[in-house]
């Protein structure tokens, strides 16, 4: 299938490069961030007569919703992110990704547990001070609803997505055509010269007339409408700013730090290493007995994994495991690791994976912080507790103090906080307060808007809480006349300006058309002329701009291409491309050929990838619930 794949997509895969035409790799679905209950009732879509649950497709509903939300000026109450619209993207792309599983699991793809936990102990998210740490991955698995064993069976199929990739990268070749197709493109040479026509002095004949303004200014109303704005009074309060304000004593950080030793217990943490044989191995026994024989002899224990072990996923770092992570290995694995010093070597320990030994890299025993060591942040941690009861309590009279009020003053004295006014904004952006999207919402909802009443209380992340009221507010509108005249005078003047620069780039073009030299008029008529000959893509002559458009001009050889572009100083300039060259492989040295093809083989397996996906999921069986 993969070779009929290619047979119709070589022809295309050069200028797709030139372009930029990436085909993307397809989005694996992850985790969520919040705990989102299943729908009763039957699942969502079926493939290949796998289900696709609907706690799942909820799931990450919510987790694209977030990923959405979390964008600079995004509206909350948008209709493309409401539940009913975002489902339907979310269940197909579930659906493709399923497909895809489905068929590499078809062809024998797999992944090992020790590859797997392998990846688990060396994420950052899961580490403390650059360690695994079992109960921070405990933790943050159960506050996104789900648990080590859905997180590891969706990191086995991260896993065989990865094989997939690999497998068609490795597979992927390049044609001498092709790299000679590519190398006549992106080493092609052209030559071309530049005339500058200088700005200076054109806007001082302009004059602008009172009627032309009025005439441009009814022209032209979009330009100087000015959308909707707002400004608020707020009073914000935070945990944060309550905990700078609170103070503690040496005896109260004395007494939370023996409360601390006596919930102390101290537990070992293992970093291991293991040599892995395969259990369907012929020499499993003598391979087995080898080894240890050999690590008795003193043998170093990571080299002899390098070269003994059936586990692709660590051989290379020498049977390296990371930190042992309880409920991620086999029991009798973790067992027999419990059982060893710092290290020692395992006995044989058999698992469905196979035959392990295991040796104990390190062991450390946690011990608890001085006094000193934990002073501050004790202190730090009462002075936020004392912090969340006082914001707790405050809220409640907030809530009490606002509600039917038709000021905040009083509120604020009670609270001991500042009512604040923000500046103007838009419903879109903001700046300060007005930045975050949900007071935009509030801010422009009936409630504050037109009712003109104090807003709930808005709880904020960040232990932050706001209640707002409307300011001031200035609708959308044209801005009148007298305060865009300025501006007008000055669109009015630039444009004639443009025009004037304009038409005597056309008569330059002209004159050379005609049979002027291009060097020679220029000279007469003060214009900066510069000559470039045999120049690449990346040469550093003349500026980006200029070179864009000498090399993306269409061109006939033996006859001059003309261009014209205005210069950062204002200035027009006019390109004149007298000649090209392609480039030729003979011209580079073997380590430019290598890289060249290199990169053409990694784009070829990424064009082929995606048309791979797409023939899988046309083939599937997939019904939508």
């Amino acid at each position: 299938m993969i070779l009929g794949l290619r047979e119709n997509l070589k022809g295309t895969v050069v200028i797709s490069i030139i372009v930029l035409f990436f085909i993307l790799p397809m989005v694996i679905s992850g985790v969520g961030s919040s705990w989102l209950s299943s729908v009763a009732g039957t699942d969502a879509a079926v493939v290949d007569g796998e289900t696709i649950s609907n706690q799942a497709v909820n799931r990450e509903v919510y987790m694209q919703k977030q990923r959405l939300l979390s964008q600079q000026g995004v509206d909350p109450s948008a209709d493309y992110l409401k539940d009913e619209n975002l489902r339907a993207p979310v269940l197909d792309r579930l659906t493709k990704k399923a497909a895809v599983i489905a068929s590499i699991k078809s062809a024998g793809m797999a992944a090992s547990d020790a590859t797997v936990n392998t990846q688990i102990v060396a994420q950052k998210d899961f580490q403390t001070d650059g360690v695994f740490d079992p109960q921070l991955y405990r933790s943050l698995l159960s506050r996104i609803g789900s648990s080590p064993a859905l997180y590891k069976s969706e990191l086995v199929e991260s896993v065989m997505l990865q094989q997939l990739d690999a497998g068609l990268d490795k597979s992927s070749f390049v044609t001498e055509a092709e790299k000679a197709a590519l190398v006549e493109i992106i080493y092609e040479q052209r030559s071309f010269y530049t005339a500058d026509i200088p700005v200076e002095g054109l806007a001082e004949g302009i004059t602008v007339s009172d009627d032309a303004i009025a005439t441009y200014y009814e022209s032209n109303q979009a330009q100087f409408s000015q959308p909707e704005q707002l400004s608020i009074e707020y009073i914000e309060l935070s945990v944060t700013a309550l905990a700078n304000t609170e103070t503690v004593s040496d005896e109260e950080i004395s007494t939370q730090y023996d409360l601390e030793v006596a919930d102390f217990s101290s537990s070992a943490e293992y970093e291991i290493a293991h040599i892995l044989v395969d259990k369907n191995a012929e020499d499993k026994d003598d391979r087995l007995a080898e080894l240890q024989t050999k690590i008795a002899a003193g043998e170093e224990f990571a080299e002899l994994a390098k070269v003994y072990s059936d586990d692709a996923g660590s051989k290379d770092s020498g049977g390296s495991l990371g930190v042992l992570l309880s409920g991620i290995f086999p029991e009798a694995f973790e067992k027999a690791v419990y059982l060893l010093e710092e290290g020692e070597v395992s006995a044989p320990v058999s698992t469905d994976s196979g035959v392990h030994l295991i040796k104990v890299v390190s062991k450390s025993v946690d011990e608890m912080p001085s006094f000193d060591e934990r002073k501050n942040a004790i202190a730090a941690a009462l002075k936020t507790a004392k912090a969340e009861e006082i914001f707790s309590s405050s809220l409640e009279l907030l809530e009490e103090l606002t509600f039917n009020s038709d000021s905040l003053d009083d509120a604020a004295a009670e609270v001991g906080a500042e009512v604040q006014v923000s500046s103007m904004f838009e419903r879109s952006n903001g700046l300060g307060i007005a930045s975050n999207a949900k007071i935009r919402e509030v801010a422009f909802g009936d409630e504050v808007l037109v009712d003109g009443r104090n807003s709930e209380v808005l709880e904020l992340a960040g232990n932050r809480a706001v209640v707002l009221r409307l300011k001031s507010h200035s609708p959308e509108h044209i801005k009148p006349l007298e305060a865009v005249t300025a501006q007008i005078q000055e669109l009015i003047v630039e444009n004639e300006v443009a025009a004037i620069l304009t038409d005597k780039a056309d008569a330059f073009i002209a004159s050379v058309k005609a049979g002027s030299e291009a060097n020679t008029l220029a000279d007469d008529l003060g214009y900066g002329f510069a000559v470039h000959e045999n120049t690449t893509r990346s040469a550093p002559v003349s500026d980006p701009t200029t070179r864009r458009a000498v090399f993306s001009a269409p061109m006939v050889q033996g006859v001059t291409t003309f261009e014209m572009n205005k210069n950062a100083d204002g200035s027009m300039r006019v390109v004149g491309i007298t000649s090209k060259k392609p480039g030729s492989i003979a011209d580079l040295d073997a380590l430019d050929i290598t890289g060249l093809a290199s990169q053409l083989t990694t784009e070829n397996s990424r064009y082929e990838g995606g048309a791979f996906q797409a023939n899988v999921i046309a083939g599937a069986e997939i019904e939508i619930h």
